[in-house]
């Protein structure tokens, strides 16, 4: 423990001292080009090695920090050598990050593999889908913060462009799903959207291209990309209704944001007010369960602040929720008996 205690200033202590010394080694008149390969593997290689052993390994951190803390160590070494000193290095550089980039795929698809092979396995408990297991198998890696988020958010983009179209709102027993797509103008905005990225995705391509190929195809990825999102974002609004459950109620807006709520920590439920328009900034203390172009419907009133889930990990404490549906009335006098019900023991 009393080693445990210091490793952290030893640590920084180490680390600035030694590069702050090849900084200035590097920076001698008439160094040997053997001192400048030996200063340069040793940059690459022990700064990780130390972090490792004096922060990660103690402190039972994620593995992800290991690979993390050699992209970081890269850049300084890359910011420490001179230009005129950095040959091996650019050689270097050239095999070792791809083959980062594709130990750090292997990795995650590894992991994701294993995920459908626990939910294959899992398919008697219905109370998690693919999705789910996969984050139920990622988090004791990644940490529950943003990594795993963008991880998850990723995949639904493509899990609900491509198989959410084959599936089917889940309706489990004392569930009452609500749906919210049908009345709302996502679809519109899905399709004027995905149109307006199609031609734009062509035209820049063929223009691009006169300057660069490599750079037209990356463009033109990124426009298939935004493609999929709204696909699997109208797709995810379909099969990822509003639910109540018991003494639950899960608000969403398909695989963008969702809450979940504690029908006793709802202290009212009143008929939403208009948007002042497009350009109107939301409430920090407000989840907007729609996309702008919709009509807010019914806004809830919480008696303490919940947790709200975004993409890519974001989250924030939450005062009100103003959310749609396609039967509000109907969700609202389900909520409302659900309330009377719960307060009546």
């Amino acid at each position: 423990m009393i080693i445990n205690k210091f490793n952290i200033p030893i640590l920084l202590t180490f680390l600035l001292s030694f590069i702050g010394g090849s900084y200035l080694i590097l920076r001698l008149d008439n160094i040997s080009s053997n001192i400048v390969i030996l200063l340069t593997l040793t940059l690459i290689i022990l700064p990780p090695m130390s972090i490792y052993w004096l922060l990660i390994r103690p402190r039972s951190m994620p593995k992800l920090f290991v690979y993390l803390s050699f992209i970081i160590c890269l850049g300084a070494s890359y910011l420490i050598i001179p230009s005129s000193q950095k040959g091996l290095l650019n050689q270097i550089l050239i095999w070792l990050l791809p083959i980062l980039e594709v130990i750090i795929v292997i990795v995650v698809v590894y992991n994701i593999i294993k995920s459908i092979i626990r939910f294959k396995e899992s398919n008697k408990s219905k109370e998690n889908n693919f999705l789910e297991i996969t984050r139920m198998s990622l988090e004791p890696k990644l940490g529950n913060g943003f990594v795993l988020g963008a991880i998850l958010t990723e995949l639904s983009v493509f899990y609900y462009s491509i198989i959410g179209w084959f599936k089917k709102p889940t309706v489990f027993e004392n569930e009452q799903i609500y749906s919210y797509h049908k009345t709302s103008q996502i679809k519109t905005i899905v399709i004027v959207f995905s149109l307006l990225i199609t031609l734009e995705g062509i035209l820049f391509h063929l223009f691009i291209q006169l300057w660069s190929d490599v750079a037209a195809w990356i463009f033109t990825i990124l426009n298939i990309y935004a493609l999929l999102y709204m696909i699997g974002l109208y797709s995810s609004v379909k099969i990822l209704p509003h639910i109540i459950y018991i003494d639950k109620l899960i608000i969403r807006l398909g695989f963008q944001s969702c809450i979940e709520l504690d029908i006793r920590n709802i202290e009212c439920i009143k008929t939403a007010k208009e948007k002042g328009g497009i350009g109107e900034k939301t409430p920090k203390e407000t989840y907007f369960a729609m996309v702008n172009m919709d009509s807010p419907q019914y806004e809830i009133f919480l008696k303490e602040p919940a947790l709200m889930k975004s993409s890519y990990g974001r989250t924030k404490y939450v005062k009100t929720v103003i959310f749609r549906a396609d039967k509000p009335l109907k969700m609202v006098e389900e909520i409302n008996s659900t309330i009377k019900s719960l307060s009546n023991g």
